[in-house]
């Protein structure tokens, strides 16, 4: 049963990330923002052609090819974990399951965009930190469970 929840992780981030995106296309053009809760939370339309922060600028190629290579590396990893009696159970499991999920759907949704648009449509805007997207945060809180899973593994002596 995990596991298939695991897997609706997946195109549950996609396809919200998906609508997300293309409701700020069909609302606002590129640098237009509309305040939510002004000075605080505004959505700005930011068509960024570079990765996190807007690193790599102009690198669509680039960053294409490290996320294609991202995707089947990970696809590889719970593929081969779904179909394969695992010995590994338990909440560190689930929890690596989980954080993988998130990082597939959250590239998955900006390379959709790399290679759809030439750029990755970016939207929340906190106005203290770079405008982002659902794909970005997904991609985050996926990294961030990693680490954590990894820090209940560790043993302290």
């Amino acid at each position: 049963m995990r596991k298939f929840f695991t897997l609706l992780i997946f195109p549950f981030i996609f396809i919200l990330d998906r609508i997300t995106k293309l409701m700020i296309v069909a609302t606002l053009s590129e640098g237009q923002s509309l305040r939510v809760w002004p000075g605080v939370f505004h959505l700005t339309r930011v068509n960024n052609t570079g990765a996190a922060f807007g690193l790599l600028k102009e690198r669509t190629s680039l960053l294409t090819m490290v996320s294609v290579v991202c995707i089947v590396g990970i696809s590889g990893v719970l593929l081969r974990d779904f179909f394969m009696k695992s010995s590994a159970r338990g909440f560190i499991h689930c929890l690596r399951h989980l954080a993988l999920a998130l990082v597939l759907a959250g590239a998955a949704g900006n390379l959709y965009d790399r290679i759809r648009y030439g750029y990755v449509i970016d939207f929340l805007d906190f106005r203290i930190w770079p405008v982002f997207n659902i794909a970005d945060s997904s991609i985050c809180i996926g990294i961030f469970l990693m680490i954590l899973s990894l820090f209940k593994t560790r043993k302290v002596y």
